[in-house]
């Protein structure tokens, strides 16, 4: 990565000028029919957790149903509102949803808009870092064992409050565990849907 490489801008002129970027992800529409569920992502943290599972065809779990609808695009809903999210190489847009996915050696970086919320996530099998919420709270989760990330997710104070801080787990289920070579847009929907937000 070149120095000084900070944003999604600053990523298409060192293209230009020739330093190694990270590569937009490919996104992975159906093909053949497969089992309903082929990976989970399951997120826990102060005694309260949330698991949200993806196959071939479809996201499901507390807060989401999107279902494959043809030609990239996705339609369903997420946190009770109607979506239809359409998706192309390295993109899943929708209403609220405009979200860059890039794959750097062996993690996927998100990176954009998700429900009114800037995210910047960083997740691999060794890590989670960054932040689902524009900064206000962030992740530094390392792998325990295969599958199993851990750590801290602090959060800033909101006016006339204090910081947070609390050590949760992210746990990839089945196909999640190979991450980055994961379903898409199917895995970072359901990495997102399961994160707190």
């Amino acid at each position: 990565m070149c120095p000084g490489l900070r944003t999604l801008a600053g990523a298409g002129l060192a293209a230009l000028a020739g330093c190694a970027t990270p590569s937009a992800v490919e996104m992975t529409p159906p093909v053949n029919p497969s089992p309903a569920v082929v990976g989970a992502v399951a997120f826990a943290a102060q005694g309260s957790g949330t698991t949200v599972g993806y196959g071939t065809w479809g996201v499901s779990g507390p807060g989401v149903e999107l279902g494959y609808a043809g030609h990239g695009q996705w339609a369903g809903r997420i946190d009770g509102t109607d979506v239809r999210i359409s998706t192309s190489w390295g993109r899943i847009q929708g209403p609220g949803i405009d979200l860059a996915v890039y794959r750097s050696g062996k993690e996927l970086l998100v990176r954009g808009d998700w429900g009114g919320r800037n995210v910047d996530i960083t997740v691999g099998r060794d890590r989670l870092t960054g932040s689902p919420d524009g900064g206000s709270c962030s992740f530094h989760f390392a792998a325990t064992v295969p599958g199993e990330l851990a750590g801290e997710l602090g959060c800033l104070a909101a006016p006339g409050g204090h910081p947070s801080a609390s050590t949760g787990t992210l746990k990839l289920q089945g196909e999640a565990i190979l991450v980055p070579d994961v379903l898409m847009p199917q895995f970072v929907l359901a990495l997102l849907t399961a994160l707190p937000h």
